[in-house]
């Protein structure tokens, strides 16, 4: 690779050497799951201070040009990436507010429970009263049921029939169930949580968006409230954003 390298011009470090990467990965010269050389490697090919190569390294993670794995290094990312991979890149490196997820939470969900119930099969419903009968099980052996949970909101998606909104829920996985495991915390919301999905469930087959929406709505806002807790107990948490493939 370093041979293709050129000294950058100092007006904007960081900016050419991005623009310098993405010439490498357009070409081919970098491929889908390379390894990047070290900071400091990089830093003396460019001929550029380590701040600027850790500057432009930010800024590819950002736009999903790269992925970088504490331990293990940066390493370029698939550039067959749709758009939530961005957008989860995105908010993975500047929001780890828990209030911000809950806010995401209370733009998407509901929109999306409303679209489920224009769209929703026989067979959408019937996968969503298993993954219930799941969840009534993990609460009733003790647990927060969160796991049926995640699922039970991905079951939801996927009843849109709308594969890139599938795709988009699949990316932000990880980050939206995070903030079900904290919420799930407090003594009986797991089992209000059951119910409360029933409900939506009961709206979706029904077929009326707007109650269906109404009913999220109140998951959200009287079920799932943003607890009170610090954020940094969040950042604890927080776990790596994982790319899922949706078939």
């Amino acid at each position: 690779m370093q041979q293709h390298l050129q000294n950058i011009n100092r007006k904007r470090l960081h900016e050419d050497i991005v623009i310098e990467f993405q010439e490498l990965i357009n070409t081919g010269v970098l491929v889908s799951g390379q390894r990047l050389p070290s900071e400091r490697d990089l830093a003396n090919q460019f001929n550029v201070s380590r701040s600027s190569v850790r500057e432009a390294i930010r800024s590819m993670e950002l736009q999903g040009l790269v992925n970088i794995k504490p331990g293990s290094g940066t390493f370029v990312c698939d550039q067959n990436a749709s758009i939530s991979d961005l957008v989860s890149s995105a908010i993975k490196a500047k929001s780890k507010q828990i209030t911000d997820i809950f806010e995401i939470r209370r733009l998407l969900e509901p929109a999306i429970a409303g679209l489920a119930a224009t769209r929703a099969t026989k067979s959408d419903i019937e996968d969503m009263r298993n993954i219930l009968l799941k969840q009534q099980v993990q609460v009733e052996n003790g647990e927060t049921g969160v796991e049926a949970d995640t699922e039970f909101h991905f079951a939801l998606a996927q009843s849109t029939h709308n594969t890139a909104l599938v795709n988009m829920v699949s990316a932000l996985s990880d980050i939206l169930s995070t903030s079900r495991d904290i919420s799930l915390q407090a003594p009986g919301r797991p089992q209000r949580s059951v119910h409360s999905h029933s409900q939506i469930v009961d709206m979706i087959e029904s077929h009326n968006a707007e109650k269906a929406i109404e009913a999220m709505n109140h998951h959200l806002t009287v079920v799932e409230p943003v607890p009170e807790i610090a954020n940094s107990s969040f950042e604890a948490k927080a776990p790596e954003v994982r790319k899922v493939k949706v078939i």
